[in-house]
């Protein structure tokens, strides 16, 4: 079933009850008020009965007259019955429907009494005249009240169907009318392909929701767009360096194979195969990392990050000879503050690259590592005194395979920082790099807290 159909359903269904409510309520009200109007006119019939039969000498000849004129005016079905204080009947209208000793009772004690019996209804008084006190009970049929209430029903059943389709047909154009942004969107997006990520939604000056929508999904389209860039943009800079080294391993081989040579020519050859090889599977470790980077955040534990700044610094210290890192922690004795949850071994291969890249640049000087909180938040900072990054280069350092015009006489293929802010980013952690060409870089990584 259509979101429209639903709508449409779901708006003429609670119409409908709200109406069925509404005529419902109207008609019980007309009921009771019609029963309360049809039970004062018994009560009035039942005095002027009493007044005329037995308060004849009490009264004017001018009320007398007015009674006897209203006298006439009997109501469909009347029984009247007068009994003294002995229920003895001295008025009757009817030889039948003799009212209980229990109901004349009541009557007597409560001095007034109604009920109902079906279609027809009863009211009792208890008349007090100066020759005795007597009781007065009158039943009669509200015949007209009760034709006016059928047609009353009949009118609102003609009208509630009535007013139903009515309803349903609203109903579904309300749901077309409310959908149609909807649609108009749905009609745009058919038209997008992969081919076309650069078309957006239309946005209109309007805050409603289809709108937030819309300006939701053109977001999505240019992180999509800029996905499939950054994606073809990579493929192109890893098949490049990849090329390199199979090229120069390639024509080492053919030229060696072109003539005959001696042992030192061919150990030649073979070490700058093996530099080339090993270039390529540095160049693999790294794009297999950057996929692995993609890991679970179920799969994190917690990890303190003084043990890895500690395990990093001992493994480059010990990897490259000659290099000098210095560690510098100020921090509580509550090991809690710069323990995270994250996975150990990308963290450690995140901070690893920074100092690896810092020890490469400096050329043998000493590179400095802080751990301390900021705002109770860890944070590290890794300062080294290289060769520098330009501003223009500083926003595109992190983009896969870019590297500097002042590093290209460095090893290197411009991966780590790019798998280093995934990793960080993937920690909730964030990246800030300060540097000066030619005197040092810094870098600043803010550790905050998991949502």
């Amino acid at each position: 079933m259509t979101i429209r159909d639903r709508l449409s359903i779901q708006f003429t269904l609670i119409s409908t009850l709200l109406l069925l409510v509404v005529l419902s309520g109207i008609y019980l009200l007309t009921a009771q008020y019609q029963k309360n109007a049809f039970r004062e006119r018994l009560l009035d019939r039942a005095t002027t009965t009493a007044e005329l039969f037995l308060a004849q000498d009490n009264l004017s000849e001018e009320k007398f007259n007015e009674v006897r004129r209203k006298y006439p005016q009997s109501l469909p079905g009347e029984i009247v019955h007068i009994y003294n204080e002995n229920d003895v009947p001295v008025f009757i209208n009817a030889k039948t429907n003799q009212w209980s000793k229990e109901v004349i009772d009541k009557v007597r004690l409560n001095k007034y009494f109604y009920y109902a019996e079906g279609n027809k209804q009863t009211v009792g008084i208890y008349y007090i005249d100066n020759s005795g006190n007597f009781t007065v009970l009158l039943s009669a049929i509200d015949s007209y009240g009760l034709q006016q209430m059928q047609q009353l029903f009949w009118l609102m059943v003609v009208a509630f169907f009535i007013s139903f389709f009515i309803m349903l047909f609203t109903g579904r154009l309300f749901s077309k009318i409310a959908l149609y942004p909807i649609t108009k969107v749905i009609n745009e997006v058919k038209f997008i392909r992969a081919t076309s990520l650069h078309k957006r939604l239309q946005i209109k000056p309007s805050k409603d929701e289809i709108n937030e929508l819309a300006i939701t999904f053109n977001n999505l389209l240019e992180h999509l767009e800029q996905s499939f860039e950054s994606q073809s943009s990579f493929v192109a800079h890893a098949s490049h360096e990849l090329r390199t080294p199979f090229t120069t391993i390639i024509g080492d081989i053919e030229v060696t194979l072109a003539q005959n040579r001696n042992s030192i020519e061919y150990k030649e050859t073979l070490k700058r195969v093996l530099i080339e090889a090993e270039k390529l599977n540095d160049l693999l470790n790294d794009l297999f990392q950057l996929t692995q980077s993609n890991i679970d955040i179920t799969a994190f534990e917690d990890v303190r990050l003084d043990e890895i700044l500690w395990q990093v610094k001992d493994e480059w210290m010990n990897r490259i000879a000659g290099s000098n890192i210095e560690l510098h922690y100020d921090l509580p004795t509550d090991t809690k503050k710069y323990t995270i949850s994250g996975n150990h071994q990308l963290l450690y291969v995140a901070i690893g690259n920074i100092i690896k890249n810092a020890l490469k640049f400096s050329d043998g000087k000493t590179i400095t590592c802080k751990l301390y909180l900021g705002n109770n938040l860890p944070i590290i900072s890794i300062t080294d005194l290289g060769i520098g990054i330009s501003k223009a280069n500083l926003e595109k350092i992190f983009q896969p395979f870019y590297r500097a015009e002042n590093s290209f006489g460095y090893a290197g293929f411009g991966v780590g920082l790019s798998l280093t802010d995934k990793i960080l980013r993937l920690h909730n952690a964030r990246i800030s790099v300060s540097s000066i060409l030619g005197k040092g870089t810094t870098f600043l990584i803010y550790f905050l807290p998991l949502a």
